[in-house]
């Protein structure tokens, strides 16, 4: 999962969270640091992956003799096991999507969600395109821009904590069995329990309209001493779009918390199982708490890299991970294989059709 970029449609207009004014918006602007930075930062990563996934390289042979003794029928499983994930992740939106005046169907919005996992891939832009065809497309099923947005961070942020949390759970169980140390389960549980805390805090801090406002009327000055020649931003226009924000977040007392949780743990562990299912495809069983820490750590590097779902990355730190955790690498190349055909590609082939339906009906 990337983090969207906020934008009212493809076109460029823009969004009620964007703290600058639709002029200065309009004015051409040049790269920002944090763009060289992700830049950078994917360039490290991409290094870093080449040098790990070349050993591997002299296993591909070996990775494509096993699937000549295959056991074919464990696709079929892997792939009614990703059509409910998905189903999910359809609820999950629909629940976010739920306080809203809109109205869209439950298949629509499944199609929806394929169409902007195509086109992340067909327009690369860091998540961008996938969120500019989000607002056009719902915007044609009632739903305005903020609240097209809004809907796509509590997604975002319920899907996180599913993982982070499975990711624990996993190293919890590869120290039980022995096969991590204690130091590494420290800095491993450390990283998770200081991530959630942060995000409660972060939570409590939105939730009070007298300190996020205070906070936000700091870092809106603090912005424009130091940053006002790149984007300067409007206290008064800032405080508003951050007042409707808190109105949206109280509509979600309307749905109950549990809902968000089942659906967003439905949808994560359903896709970890899809990667079993993977490995039992070239005939190897492995260890529950080998895949869970290994799906976290697959989804943290190719996250960091900054680049739509993943693309190229985890096709590639899919195997490179795996081995780490004492996989042969011609398994890991193979189950790697399968699982991104499965849970990534298939996707974004059916999100092209999907995209050419929805417009054609609407």
């Amino acid at each position: 999962m990337t983090a969207p970029s906020p934008g009212d449609a493809p076109h460029g207009a823009a969004s009620p969270y964007d703290p600058i004014t639709s002029q200065e918006a309009a004015k051409p602007r040049q790269s920002s640091l944090g763009a060289w930075l992700r830049r950078g930062l994917s360039l490290t990563l991409l290094a870093a992956l080449v040098y790990f996934f070349w050993p591997l390289l002299g296993e591909i042979d070996e990775a494509a003799e096993l699937f000549t003794h295959a056991r074919w029928e464990w696709v079929l499983v892997a792939l009614a096991i990703q059509v409910v994930s998905y189903i999910s992740l359809t609820w999950l939106n629909a629940l976010a999507l739920q306080p809203f005046a809109g109205k869209i169907g439950f298949r629509e919005l499944a199609g929806l969600l394929t169409a902007m996992a195509f086109i992340q891939v067909a327009v690369p832009s860091a998540g961008a395109s996938g969120v500019a065809l989000r607002i056009r497309l719902l915007g044609k099923f009632g739903y305005k821009t903020e609240e097209a947005l809004f809907s796509l961070l509590v997604e975002t942020l319920a899907e996180i904590v599913a993982m982070v949390t499975l990711a624990l759970i996993g190293v919890v169980y590869l120290l039980n069995s022995g096969q991590l140390s204690t130091g590494d389960v420290f800095w491993s549980s450390l990283a998770g329990a200081s991530f959630m805390l942060l995000l409660w805090l972060s939570w409590r801090v939105i939730r009070d309209e007298a300190i996020s406002l205070k906070l936000l009327g700091r870092g809106v000055a603090a912005w424009n001493r130091v940053g006002w020649h790149i984007r300067r931003a409007d206290p008064e226009q800032t405080t508003q779009r951050w007042r409707a924000f808190q109105r949206n977040l109280e509509k979600y007392r309307q749905v109950p918390a549990w809902k968000f949780v089942a659906a967003a743990y439905a949808k994560v562990l359903l896709d970890v199982a899809t990667m079993g299912a993977g490995f039992l495809v070239v005939g190897y069983t492995i260890a529950v708490g080998r895949l869970l820490t290994g799906y976290g750590l697959v989804l943290t590097f190719s996250g960091i890299a900054a680049l739509p779902g993943g693309l190229g990355m985890a096709d590639a730190y899919v195997p490179v991970i795996f081995s780490w955790l004492d996989i042969p690498g011609e398994i890991a190349l193979a189950a790697g294989l399968v699982y991104r055909l499965i849970a990534y590609w298939l996707v974004r082939f059916i999100g092209f059709l999907s995209w050419l339906a929805i417009e054609a009906r609407h």
